[in-house]
């Protein structure tokens, strides 16, 4: 993600405006190409692209939906929200959209340049909204799919944080034991002329391998990271999705989600006016699993060659035979969106519900790793210890 800088200038009549640029002198010679003559010039702040959240975009969808739907003109809302939102780096996004609105271009157009932010179906139903002349509508639907799929998101991360939080407290307990506890143990051990148990021994021995070897051990950690997500992550994504989809619980929690995702665009999609295929490219661009990306172009591939939507899916095995009972439902009594919204509600549960089993059977799991992790250096740090009366005869 590229880093720009925020900047805020002076005209003549003392009015502020923001101006993004990679640095100060950038920032002069725009203005000066531009024409504008400034008093002040100086840096507010700096940001990524990755700053713009879900949440804050969910936030400025909503009230643009509101503002369109009392009447104010998108310009004018787009002045509103200019003036009271409290981050820099939205201030500047909201004032060029408005910018180039006055120039001409469409909404949809410019929603086109930033595509960090505005995702492909928030793009398409703009741009429907703008034909059909239910922006408003519009806004408002996608402010709805947005924050149901950011609640699936929390839901899943709440039901997994406890578990990982147990598995980081294990972790840095025991390196804090074998770095700097058992260590003080040894110490005190050498003093007696005696064979420390063969367990103690071990753990000594790793005590003083972690010691010796600490920071060319976080660097493997840390290189066998980085090759992972930087190129098997990438050369084998479609492997590596493929074996996390047969994974116990975890595996029906990634489909569950997966088609709740898909449901859930299609279903806003089609309420918006946009066509079957259209939904079916923007579900296969909003959805992060690589194998069920694979099974919506399929699916597309199929409808362009003739089949049905229900025949289609009933090609692919990654979607449940209640995928296909229920779209054949809708497509024959007319009804496809109501299917297709019963059909996201379903799996959104049964994501969630998935979830906090995952986390019921984890927890255990873990406080049980930990125990024994645990356990096992205490045992090793006293087991001498029972031994001490023997050699002190």
């Amino acid at each position: 993600m590229q880093l720009k800088r925020i900047y805020v200038w002076l005209d003549q009549n003392g009015e502020s405006h923001l101006l993004v640029a990679k640095s100060l002198s950038q920032a002069r010679q725009q203005l000066l190409s531009e024409q504008h003559a400034f008093i002040s010039l100086k840096v507010q702040g700096w940001f990524t692209f990755r700053h713009f959240t879900k949440q804050q975009l969910i936030i400025v969808t909503q009230q643009l939906a509101i503002m369109l739907k009392s009447g104010l003109p998108i310009v004018e809302s787009l002045a509103t929200l200019i003036d009271q939102h409290p981050l820099a780096h939205w201030r500047w996004l909201l004032e060029e959209i408005k910018k180039q609105l006055i120039a001409g271009k469409s909404v949809s157009q410019i929603l086109i340049r930033y595509p960090a932010i505005f995702p492909c179906i928030y793009q398409q139903i703009v741009a429907t909204g703008e034909l059909t002349g239910q922006l408003d509508h519009c806004f408002d639907k996608i402010a709805l799919q947005l924050e149901q799929r950011l609640q699936l998101q929390q839901k899943i991360k709440k039901a997994m944080r406890y578990p990982l939080f147990l598995l980081l407290i294990s972790a840095i307990v025991s390196l804090i034991m074998l770095v700097i506890v058992l260590p003080q143990f040894a110490e005190v051990y050498q003093n007696f002329d005696a064979q420390l148990p063969f367990f103690t021994q071990i753990m000594i021995e790793l005590s003083h391998t972690l010691q010796s070897h600490f920071l060319w051990l976080v660097s493997l950690v840390l290189a066998s990271a980085a090759l992972y997500r930087y190129y098997f992550k990438q050369r084998y994504s479609l492997h590596i999705a493929k074996y996390s989809l047969k994974l116990p619980i975890i595996g029906h929690v990634i489909k569950s989600a997966c088609l709740t995702q898909i449901f859930q665009t299609l279903l806003i999609t089609l309420q918006s006016g946009i066509p079957l295929l259209s939904g079916l490219e923007a579900a296969q661009t909003s959805t992060l699993n690589p194998q069920y990306r694979f099974s919506v172009i399929q699916i597309i591939s199929d409808i362009k060659q003739g089949y049905t939507f229900s025949q289609a899916v009933e090609e692919q095995p990654l979607f449940p035979p209640l995928c296909r009972l229920l779209i054949r439902v809708g497509e024959e009594s007319g009804t496809l969106e109501l299917m297709l919204s019963r059909l996201a509600d379903h799996f959104q549960k049964n994501s969630v519900e998935l979830t906090q089993t995952l986390a019921q059977k984890i927890e255990p799991l873990m406080m049980s790793i930990m125990a024994i992790i645990i356990g096992s250096l205490v045992i090793a740090m006293y087991l001498p210890v029972f031994q001490l009366g023997n050699v002190i005869h």
